[in-house]
């Protein structure tokens, strides 16, 4: 039986949305304005592990081909501090602001070529996402509705965009779909977005067809740098809860900049200093606004109880949320575990940081220059990724824990890159999942009948489409199947130390077959089924 595949964290349409949507007409009038729709890649780059901005990751031809029939699709609305680049100034890191100053100019066509070549994105649609017209709630929308337009469609096959072709789209087109078919063709094809727990049970029952959970990534999504009252912000959580035709499963509350609702962690290294600052409101908590949008999400009164009047509850996923606001949301979750109503704890698309306590994350905030990692070198360190503490509340709710597939993420640094590019493969994958295991059993706030639950709580959460620079076997979807043999290679291995007591109910190599299955695909499969609304 062919193994299947799920991913907590990904953008399925990210790249056709992106290069389409400024073109609408133009795209209809072609038969192409659709998420199935192909857009071109740069091979070469996938070929050398280059970062993911230059070609497609997981559009929904490789889903299809790569047997994924569970995706969490998450739409986000692209920040615009990443096409306006930032103002050169004096201060904490005035030599990458020099830098700035030089490559980006004052007259914003350096950095508009810039950022055009780094997102792959077209002109037009920079210019777009620089202009006063851009807003983020209107774009939210409409992303919903590209992604929602072709939900529960059976398609014969799909087309295929190659950008600036030389000699004709549909020639270069039929050249591509010749050359590569895994990567530009599916036939018969069809996913479909749930409207609710029981189209969702009956979608997941049939393999001919995707299943796509809706996310958001970022309450910056909601507008919150353009509305003056929380009650605005609250009429929109209520509009989607309420208006939208699928639900929003969960939503990443925090992204890379400030959300005037919570704080967000350092994520950005090195050189993306010369493009963006994410300073303001940077590792810090949450704001009294923040509180009680996080609140209505959860469909809680200002008593932590449910109130039917809120709706449905859209789960909260801490990946980007700062230390000090996750310290903080854990509260408010352990105050309804006191009365009972269990919120299950999201971190979509992590690594393991190697750090014990948020507190120590906190005290450590200053350290996360690139290539900051724990005391053993593994991990990278940088509050972004999930502590012991995040994992024992993640076993406490029944959460999941997506695994990153951001080599970066999962801790690969310059040294590693010179010195031992072998580890930037399986043995990273492994190490990081070896690393939150470890953290639960040996937890002292789990009870031993909880911490083997941990194995229930992982799954895969690449981030594809999200401008990563994958773990350089497995660039794309395409590269799952390999990724889950190696995988189980590299357990069945561990498992034979008999020091490895954390893997001594793994007895054989089917063992480790079957949780593997589980981490690629059933454990979210579960966790979906469980908490999906009604």
């Amino acid at each position: 039986m062919k193994r299947k595949f799920s991913d907590l964290h990904c953008h399925n349409h990210m790249r056709a949305h992106f290069h389409m949507q400024e073109k609408q007409k133009k795209f209809t009038r072609k038969g192409e304005f659709s998420p199935w729709t192909v857009i071109a890649s740069n091979s070469k780059n996938k070929d050398k592990g280059k970062m993911g901005a230059s070609y497609s990751q997981i559009d929904l031809v490789k889903c299809w081909n790569s047997n994924l029939r569970l995706t969490f699709n998450s739409l986000y609305p692209l920040e615009r501090q990443f096409v306006i680049g930032m103002d050169p100034k004096i201060g904490e890191d005035k030599w990458y602001n020099f830098l700035a100053r030089g490559i980006l100019g004052h007259s914003g066509i350096k950095r508009d070529l810039l950022q055009t070549a780094y997102m792959r994105i077209p002109d037009k649609v920079v210019n777009f996402f620089q202009s006063k017209e851009y807003d983020y709630w209107e774009s939210l929308n409409r992303e919903k509705d590209f992604v929602l337009m072709d939900s529960g469609k059976r398609i014969k096959k799909n087309e295929i965009h190659v950008p600036q072709a030389l000699f004709g789209d549909k020639k270069a087109a039929e050249k591509r779909a010749k050359a590569e078919p895994q990567v530009y063709v599916a036939e018969n094809a069809c996913y479909r977005i749930p409207k609710d727990k029981a189209e969702l049970k009956k979608s997941l029952a049939d393999d001919s067809e995707i299943t796509m959970i809706l996310t958001i990534e970022g309450a910056h999504a909601l507008g919150t740098d353009r509305l003056r009252y929380v009650q605005d912000i609250s009429d929109r959580v209520q509009f989607i809860k309420k208006m939208w035709e699928a639900p929003v499963f969960f939503i990443t509350f925090a992204h890379h900049f400030d959300n005037h609702l919570c704080g967000h962690a350092h994520s950005i290294p090195g050189m993306g200093k010369v493009l963006m600052t994410q300073k303001k409101h940077m590792n810090e908590g949450f704001r009294r606004n923040g509180r009680r949008i996080i609140r209505e999400m959860l469909g809680l009164n200002s008593q932590f109880e449910k109130d039917p009047e809120l709706g449905y509850r859209m789960l909260i996923d801490v990946k980007h949320m700062a230390a000090r606001s996750r310290m903080e949301y854990y509260e408010m979750v352990k105050t309804c575990m006191e009365k009972g109503d269990i919120i299950p704890v999201i971190a979509s698309h992590c690594g393991y940081s190697g750090m014990a306590s948020l507190a120590e994350h906190m005290e450590c905030e200053k350290k996360e220059k690139d290539d900051y990692c724990d005391p053993t070198g593994k991990f990278n360190a940088w509050n972004i990724n999930m502590c012991d503490e995040d994992i024992e509340m993640i076993v406490k709710t029944g959460g999941l824990f997506g695994i990153s597939f951001d080599q970066r993420i999962l801790g690969i640094t310059k040294s590693d890159l010179k010195n031992n590019p072998k580890r930037n493969g399986i043995q990273l994958i492994w190490e990081n999942i070896e690393g939150i295991v470890k953290a639960a059993y040996s937890s002292k706030n789990l009870s031993e009948e909880e911490k083997p639950k941990i194995w229930q709580c992982i799954t895969i959460g690449t981030d594809f489409e999200g401008l990563i620079d994958p773990v350089d076997p497995y660039p794309t979807s395409l590269q799952y199947e390999q990724m889950a043999n190696n995988l189980v290679f590299e357990i069945d291995q561990a498992r034979k130390n008999p020091q490895a007591k954390h893997l001594a109910h793994f007895k054989s190599r089917e063992d480790v077959e079957k949780w593997v299955d589980d981490f690629c695909y059933t454990n979210a499969e579960n966790f979906a089924l469980k908490n999906y609304p009604d």
